[in-house]
Order: structure tokens, then C-alpha cells, then sequence
């Protein structure tokens, strides 16, 4: 406590460097904490956005069906029976089940006019078009549950979701929409002959070609950085379609909110048995892990170059703080002190600084955080074109690390001057002017 003392007395002697050192390592702090919770308003962002937009927090599948997902995995489908549902449903922390199916499929608009009278072929302008995508089937009812930022994607776009299972509707990516010109149509128009409809072409589980009649219900904007050849289909529609009445190739789940996912798909395995896989969302998104690692990377490279910067300041102070007391030191050398004594002293002056400068640029960072948190930000994640509103946040143990990183970097930057200090000679130092 003596040293403390006498730190806080010397660092009060020169109050002008002393505060400028110390805005520094405020501003410094702070900076990093603010940095730190807009990554974290962002990650969470891109996380939400592919869990509760696309995929659910949980997905099961037949035994294998994830590693031939690109070859035929319609051939390893299963029953949609309710008694899955509900042993999947009484899982801790599960709160919803969703049946999908996914499937390749090929899109055909009709003809913009009627052909010619006199039996001559269509310009190619008025002619309909033919594209694949990739559909994905669900049951409006219990997907809006596992992920309801469809619902609002399409709000962002146009038209509206299916509203039943049987619905003979597709929505479909809004930018491939445009590309191709797909009509929309909206609810409570009377649906246009068959003529003028879109025609969904599919191979079905066992390899036939089968087809379906749909209007295009509405789009979806853009909100994760995906494939815009995709589309959603009604689920019984796509079981006609597929000639997969009953089955269902996956179920989407929704975990309770900050439950354990690693814990609760282990405990979803437990109850499926062995017959089937469960995989996160982050284990079907690889890339989206690779973003996070990424933001952390470039967060440690800021974050080292705030944290230098700041602490060059720190050693500038001290060396300047050894400079103006070289008489003192002699003088404190003199009459007893020891060497190490004197290190101890202007390291506890740099300890004293950091701590304090360190602690209110976190809450000072805090504080920005947390209004902007309140407030929200209106920026839409990589690859999107649809705002999304990032919350920053920080939690207490980063805010610690923060305060703990400028205490101990402030102690390390006084090492240099402290040393400087100790080496002098008391009979030189008495006689510097």
C-alpha cells in the first residue's frame, strides 16, 4: 500500500502528462470494446440469420444422407410419423419439429403471349423459360416456428408465404425471380389457367419425371450469403410432386434460447437411435464458421495495434517521469532504498495507470455498447441485401480481460523506465542538473 501511495502522489505530480497518458489508454480501451461488441452484433447477426432463417438450430436425416447429399438423397427419406415428432419433441430445450424435404427441381414460366395465329414459333422474347434451382419443402404451420425469418424476408420482398401444407404456391429467391420474369400472384386474385402457370418438373424417389402446376405466392429477399436458385414449396405439394406421400428427407428443430447445442444434439442422437444423424447448423455451414474465425483473427490484429500504440504512450510518460526525478532517485538510492525497490515503484506506477485507465475505457466502452445495443443498427450481414438490425454486446468476462490486458501491458511498458531508473548511480545522479 505504501508503493500504491507513493505511485498515485508521483503520477499527481504531472498532471498534464499523467492525463493525457491516461486518455490515451482510456480511448485505447474503450475503442476495443466497442470493436469487440459490434463483432459480436455482427456474428450474432450472421448466426441468426442461418439458424432461424435456414436451417433450424438442428437438423436430422436418415443415416448418411449428409455425406450423399449431392448424389440421390431422396432414396434416403423416412416416415413423418407423429410418434418421431413427439419423441423428438420431448427432448429438453427442443421447442419445435419441422418435416422438410429438399430436392432438385426444374422451373418453366409460360409463354408471355399466345403463339401466332398463323402457326409461326414465338419470338425468343415471348418465349417461357426452363432454370433449376433447389427447393426446399416445408409445413408453413411448424416451420415459422424453426425459422421465422422467412416470414420476415418475405415481408421485405413480395407477396406472402403458403399458408398450408397442401397449398399449390411456391416462393421463390427475389432476385432469380426477377431474372427470370416469374409472374406473382397475389392472394385472393382468382389463380390463373394452367397455361399461364409456372410448371415444376422433379424426378421423383425413383428416378420418373413428374410435374406439378404452381403460382408464384411471393419471393425472398436476400438476407445470408447463399445461392439465389432457391425456392420453398408447400410440403404435401412437393409430396405429390415426388410421389412421397407421408416422408419427409429431414426435420428442422428449434433449440430453447441459450441452450447447450452441442448437449442437446447429443441427446436428440440418444432418442433417434442409430438409424439416423443429427448435425448443427454450424456442421452443414462450415463457411460460416470460417467467417467468425476470420473476424476474431482480424479482431486480434486491431486490437494488438490499439494496445501498442496506447502503451507506447505509457513508456514515453515513464521515461520522461525518470528524466525529470533523477536527483530524487539518487537520493532515494542513497539513503537505503534498494534497486529492485525503485523497480517496484515506477512499475506500480504503470500498474496504477493501467488499472485505472483501463477500467474506464471499459465501462466507458461499455456504455456505448450498450446504447447502441438499445438502439440497434441497420446493416445487412455479408452477402445480403436485406437490413438486419445488429445489436452490439459484451459480456462481463471480456470487459475484465480488457481492464486486466491495459493493467498488465502498462506494467510491461514501465519495465523499460523502471530498469532505466534502478541502473542509476547515486552519486551521479545526485550531481545530475
Amino acid at each position: 500500500m505504501a508503493l500504491v501511495k507513493l505511485a498515485l502522489r508521483n503520477l499527481a505530480r504531472n498532471k498534464r502528462r499523467t492525463a493525457i497518458t491516461f486518455v490515451a489508454l482510456v480511448a485505447g480501451v474503450g475503442a476495443m470494446v466497442a470493436i469487440k461488441g459490434f463483432m459480436n452484433g455482427q456474428r450474432r447477426q450472421i448466426l441468426e440469420n442461418q439458424q432461424r432463417g435456414n436451417l433450424g438450430a438442428l437438423q436430422v436425416h436418415r443415416k448418411g444422407y449428409v455425406a450423399n447429399v449431392l448424389a440421390s438423397p431422396l432414396t434416403l427419406d423416412f416416415a413423418d410419423s407423429p410418434a418421431l415428432r413427439a419423441t423428438l419433441a420431448a427432448v429438453p430445450a427442443v421447442v419445435a419439429v419441422s418435416p422438410r424435404i429438399e430436392f432438385g427441381a426444374q422451373l418453366s414460366t409460360p409463354d408471355r403471349r399466345p403463339p401466332p395465329d398463323d402457326g409461326s414459333d414465338l419470338p425468343e422474347a415471348d418465349r417461357g423459360q426452363s432454370s433449376f434451382l433447389l427447393f426446399t419443402a416445408i409445413d408453413p404451420a411448424t416451420e415459422r416456428v424453426v425459422t421465422p425469418k422467412r416470414w420476415e424476408w418475405v415481408s421485405w420482398a413480395r407477396g406472402q408465404m403458403p399458408r398450408a401444407a397442401s397449398d399449390a404456391q411456391v416462393v421463390l429467391n427475389d432476385d432469380f425471380a426477377k431474372g427470370i420474369a416469374v409472374p406473382l400472384w397475389a392472394a385472393g386474385e382468382a389463380v390463373p389457367p394452367i397455361e399461364q402457370q409456372l410448371a415444376v418438373l422433379a424426378p421423383d424417389r425413383d428416378g420418373s419425371l413428374n410435374g406439378v402446376n404452381v403460382v408464384m405466392a411471393g419471393t425472398l429477399a436476400s438476407a445470408t450469403p447463399n445461392d439465389r436458385r432457391v425456392g420453398l414449396m408447400p410440403l404435401a405439394t412437393a409430396q405429390a410432386l415426388l410421389r412421397m406421400e407421408g416422408r419427409v428427407t429431414e426435420y428442422g428443430l428449434a433449440v430453447a434460447e441459450g441452450a447447450d447445442l452441442a448437449e442437446v444434439k447429443r441427446l436428440v442422437e440418444a432418442a433417434v437411435g442409430a438409424d439416423f444423424e443429427v448435425h448443427t447448423w454450424e456442421e452443414r455451414l462450415p463457411f460460416v464458421r470460417d467467417i467468425v474465425d476470420t473476424q476474431d483473427f482480424v479482431f486480434g490484429i486491431v486490437s494488438g495495434i490499439f494496445l501498442f500504440v496506447v502503451l507506447l504512450g505509457v513508456v514515453n510518460a515513464m521515461l520522461m517521469s525518470v528524466l525529470e526525478r533523477v536527483r530524487e532517485i539518487g537520493t532515494m538510492l542513497a539513503v537505503g532504498m534498494r534497486r529492485r525497490q525503485v523497480v517496484q515503484l515506477f512499475i506500480a506506477e504503470g500498474v496504477v495507470l493501467g488499472l485505472v485507465g483501463g477500467a474506464l475505457g471499459a465501462l466507458v466502452g461499455f456504455a456505448w455498447v450498450s446504447w447502441m445495443n438499445a438502439r440497434g443498427l441497420s446493416i445487412p450481414a455479408p452477402g445480403a441485401k436485406v437490413p438486419s438490425l445488429l445489436r452490439p454486446s459484451v459480456d462481463a468476462a471480456f470487459l475484465a480481460r480488457a481492464t486486466l490486458q491495459a493493467t498488465a501491458g502498462a506494467a510491461l511498458a514501465s519495465l523499460w523506465p523502471a530498469w532505466r531508473a534502478s541502473r542509476l548511480r547515486p552519486v551521479e545522479a545526485l550531481a545530475h542538473t
